[in-house]
């Protein structure tokens, strides 16, 4: 690659890169304004070593952070996560209710395939689940989306066993 080359394509690709993030900063906002009337202050769980060697035996994500954002107010918690599902990230919002599943959007789908996962049809199996569900067992597949129907399973068992682990 020739310098001319990489002086195009840099800006290009920060471009890219900044509209995405923002994209997913707008409809993380759209997401929580749609369940909560009024959106609380945004709160984080730190993870220490021993919480970072459990979630990564447990849901293996692609990313360990160190501290997790969520969003509550009272019984109610919102998590936004990121996971991937063949090479890009799939940005979600999960809605917890006293510790059971409310709602699950996906707000951000950056793969070329396996969008099927965003339709609700399929966000709602999601239902009323708890940590002690089976969601590889009682969530229905996709054909040709698997590795998208994975990311979505760990980033809902991620944000329920997250949500054991606030303090009220």
């Amino acid at each position: 690659m020739d310098l001319s080359t990489v002086r195009w394509a840099l800006p290009t690709i920060f471009i890219l890169v900044v509209s995405s993030v923002s994209y997913a900063n707008n409809e993380t906002k759209d997401f929580l304004k749609s369940n909560f009337e009024e959106a609380p202050k945004p709160q984080r769980l730190w993870i220490d070593k021993t919480k970072q060697a459990e979630i990564k035996k447990q849901f293996n994500p692609s990313q360990i952070k160190l501290s997790y954002r969520y969003w509550k107010n009272k019984d109610k918690t919102i998590w936004i996560l990121d996971e991937i599902g063949k090479e890009r990230n799939i940005t979600t919002g999960i809605v917890i209710e006293n510790q059971a599943i409310k709602k699950v959007q996906v707000l951000v789908y950056r793969e070329s395939r396996g969008g099927q996962v965003q339709n609700p049809r399929f966000t709602q199996q999601y239902y009323q689940k708890t940590s002690q569900s089976k969601l590889i067992k009682e969530i229905d597949s996709i054909s040709g989306a698997t590795l998208s129907v994975n990311a979505i399973n760990k980033q809902v068992r991620l944000a329920l066993w997250l949500n054991q682990h606030i303090t009220p």
